[in-house]
């Protein structure tokens, strides 16, 4: 008796199977988008009447408009010379593109730490992709596979971004506050201002005095030698931050891009001020805008809404003006709007940009 062979079932196409895959995650993608934005908007925080009623008075609001959409433009050269300067060599439009979408669901969750996790993961995991954090050819200095160093150098990397973008705040506070000695403001508020301030610049100076001395942090190292991979972690993140403090002229260019983009800020709600007719001395705004960016700063609600009405109202009460509250939303209406790109490119990433598992690149390894 012969027996016919049984024909074996029929694979799916293998180029089926990652289409599916692409298709799925593009809808993956659109859903979280539309959820952030459609929370965004029941909430009450894309709201288009201060826009409007502002850019009837277009000689004002439209330059503060423009002024604030060459913000991200600075902080994405400020942070891509910091990832190059510790040998993270990505394309602009790749790091322009995670600095976007970090910023866009920035706007949904307290504080900007939410962000700045999400545009580390994104470097981290195309850094590693690309073969760790050195150029082609390039050895690492600790004697490791590049690839392992690369998170604590995205890391150094943010920090010292972060740093960079409060330290004008702080030397900003202490300008207003000196063009202000006239004005009737409490000596209580003049002593929390100055020491703040004076904290807050400090701060960031000791750091640097330390690790630009200091190659690495032996006591602390010697503390943590029973955990090695925290160890290692912390002395590759030392390592990045020296690297930095050792390059004056790189933290020369970037003092001077976050002194650019405060200014901007300031000169945006000057304007913004000019467009609701709030009449303030131009000084004020270098004293209460910084106070109310910091406070916005805490994670307390999402990129400072609510909060920054209720402080930016308290602040503009100190010079005879009750607009802080329309003030602070005008400026976040306008944030909105330019962050929103931030939800195109999420949905239409750049090449490589944020790789999905059917697409991403494949490390040859010998």
């Amino acid at each position: 008796m012969e027996f016919e062979p049984v024909a074996a079932p029929r694979e799916p196409a293998k180029g089926r199977l990652p289409l599916v895959k692409s298709v799925a995650v593009q809808v993956l993608k659109f859903s979280a988008a539309s959820v952030v934005v459609l929370y965004l908007w029941a909430r009450g925080d894309i709201a288009w009447e201060p826009l409007r009623e502002a850019f009837g008075r277009w000689e004002q609001s439209l330059p503060a408009f423009l002024l604030l959409s060459t913000m991200p433009l600075v902080q994405f050269w400020r942070w891509q010379s910091l990832l190059r300067a510790n040998r993270l060599h990505l394309p602009h439009r790749e790091v322009f593109s995670f600095l976007m979408v970090s910023k866009f669901f920035n706007m949904a969750f307290p504080g900007y730490i939410s962000g700045d996790i999400l545009r580390g993961f994104y470097v981290s995991r195309r850094a590693s992709e690309a073969g760790g954090t050195s150029r082609p050819g390039e050895a690492s200095e600790l004697g490791e596979p590049n690839a392992r160093v690369v998170p604590p150098a995205v890391v150094a990397s943010i920090v010292l971004d972060r740093i960079a973008g409060l330290v004008p705040l702080f030397a900003l506070c202490l300008i207003g506050l000196l063009g202000l000695l006239s004005y009737p403001i409490p000596p209580e508020m003049i002593l929390s201002v100055g020491v703040l301030a004076a904290a807050g610049l400090l701060a960031p100076l000791l750091l640097f005095l330390l690790t630009y001395r200091r190659p690495q942090p032996a006591a602390l190292l010697g503390r943590m030698a029973r955990w090695p991979r925290l160890a290692q972690f912390v002395s590759a993140f030392y390592e990045g931050t020296h690297r930095y403090a050792r390059n004056l002229k790189l933290i020369r260019n970037i003092l001077a891009f976050s002194f650019l983009n405060q200014g901007l800020a300031i000169v945006s709600f000057v304007l913004f001020g000019w467009a609701l007719r709030i009449e303030a001395p131009v000084m004020s705004y270098f004293l209460l805008v910084p106070l109310g960016l910091l406070v916005t700063a805490v994670p307390v609600s999402p990129a400072g809404l609510g909060v920054g009405q209720v402080a930016f109202l308290a602040l503009f009460h100190l010079v005879g003006t009750s607009q802080g509250a329309n003030l602070f939303t005008l400026y976040m209406a306008s944030y909105v709007v330019i962050n929103l790109t931030g939800a195109l490119l999420y949905l239409f990433p750049v090449h490589a940009a944020m790789p999905t598992p059917a697409s991403a690149p494949k490390i040859q390894t010998e």
